[in-house]
């Protein structure tokens, strides 16, 4: 009976949090809070027998309580680096009470802490798949900018994420890892990309050799996405091919390829022949590679076969007839 009561004011004054927080904590520890040591200057209340720390924060005048797990459940992030235990030193501007002070929308803020909340009870969750959503719709705007600030928009975990990139350094790639180079003289296998490469979004690219600090052109795409069939080859039978009894069929050297643009990339494959990509959706052909010169910078074949005969081959952008390169690799990168 004490308890409804006691939750029932606890709601009425907007304080579960430490309520919650608590009830938790004493669970865990198998003891009630000691007596708390107040740090003047950092917002901070620790508890001498708790592994968490309570937060005092100022939100835009509106006083806010938490623990500093919820504010650093997202590894990586900047809010994160601000309430680590390891920064603990670093002075974030705090009010006359010693609450750290954020300049933002109260409400904003309380209803990103509903969200890592329930994030931080989330097991293997990246962020660059995290979307937080605003309160309401019209809030979206300096929503989003409150989570840019504080390191919580998913380009801040993963960059680029999407589209076709020419001349893309490789400083600037964030979140991926590399699970797959070889040079073009190697015959590409496609096994690669459910081995090594099994991850949920690729980035397919390639380089001269000498250039470790610049991909010469890169592709991003889902699984789900990358092998996209070309159409079949054309076939018939001496120009009747309603009668085949005795007949031998006539195939076209060459695939037709159409390509569907997903997220800025158009990604083809023909079996045990080719796998590529261009920007955005276009019709060509391969025999067994493509060579058109349209939009030449932003396409990419590697041939799957060596010993196929080979007209128009492997090419990194602009540079065509690899193949046999040495002074040329495929560079794979993945996320999970």
């Amino acid at each position: 009976m004490m308890l409804s009561v006691y939750l029932i004011i606890c709601l009425i004054l907007h304080r579960c949090d430490q309520f919650t927080a608590a009830k938790n904590m004493s669970l865990m520890d198998g003891a009630m809070f000691s007596k708390n040591t107040t740090h003047r200057g950092k917002g901070l209340k620790t508890e001498g027998s708790l592994s968490d720390d309570i937060i005092e924060l100022n939100i835009g005048g509106q006083k806010m309580t938490t623990l500093r797990s919820t504010l650093t459940a997202i590894p990586n992030s900047k809010l994160t680096f601000m309430f680590s235990k390891e920064n603990a030193k670093n002075m974030l501007p705090v009010d006359r009470e010693g609450a750290v002070f954020f300049d933002y929308n109260p409400i904003y803020f309380n209803h990103l802490l509903d969200q890592l909340r329930l994030i931080k009870r989330m097991p293997n969750v990246y962020g660059y798949q995290l979307r937080f959503s605003p309160p309401f719709l019209s809030a979206y705007v300096n929503f989003t900018h409150m989570l840019a600030d504080l390191g919580l928009t998913p380009d801040h975990f993963l960059s680029p994420m999407e589209g076709t990139h020419a001349n893309l350094s490789v400083n600037s790639l964030n979140g991926w890892q590399e699970c797959y180079r070889s040079t073009y003289d190697v015959p590409f296998n496609i096994s690669v990309l459910t081995e090594s490469c099994n991850g949920s979004r690729l980035l397919v690219a390639c380089r001269p050799v000498h250039n470790k600090k610049t991909l010469t052109l890169a592709g991003i795409g889902y699984r789900e996405d990358i092998l996209h069939p070309c159409l079949p080859k054309r076939c018939k039978t001496n120009g009747e091919p309603r009668k085949l009894t005795g007949r031998q069929f006539m195939c076209s050297s060459y695939h037709q390829c159409i390509t569907q643009a997903k997220r800025g990339v158009g990604w083809y494959h023909v079996d045990n022949q080719t796998w590529g990509f261009v920007r955005g959706s276009l019709s060509f052909v391969v025999n067994p590679c493509d060579s058109s010169n349209l939009d030449s910078d932003y396409r990419l074949c590697w041939t799957l076969q060596s010993d196929m005969k080979k007209t128009s081959t492997d090419r990194c952008g602009r540079a065509k007839n690899l193949h046999k390169s040495n002074q040329w690799e495929r560079v794979i990168y993945y996320i999970y």
